[in-house]
């Protein structure tokens, strides 16, 4: 499993867009060990609500489930 971030600036409505056509389960996990599965739509609302604070969306990881995946979510991630 590989673990990426999110670039500074993504347009996080497309990104969940793109979330949703993944074949597998998509995390996003912060850096106090919150653990959000992305395609879930209570989780997809609490990382909307993270969007205020820029600090925390950058210091967490995504993981990807499938390495097809990382693939579909390449534009908006970083190592």
């Amino acid at each position: 499993m590989l673990i990426m971030r999110l670039k500074e600036n993504t347009d996080l409505i497309e990104f969940i867009k793109t979330v949703k056509k993944c074949r597998q389960d998509v995390f996003f996990r912060t850096a106090e060990g919150d653990c959000l599965n992305l395609r879930s739509m209570l989780s997809q609302y609490l990382f909307s609500v993270m969007t205020g604070n820029k600090e925390l969306l950058q210091n967490g990881k995504i993981e990807c489930q499938e390495a097809a995946d990382y693939q579909m979510l390449e534009a908006y991630l970083r190592v």
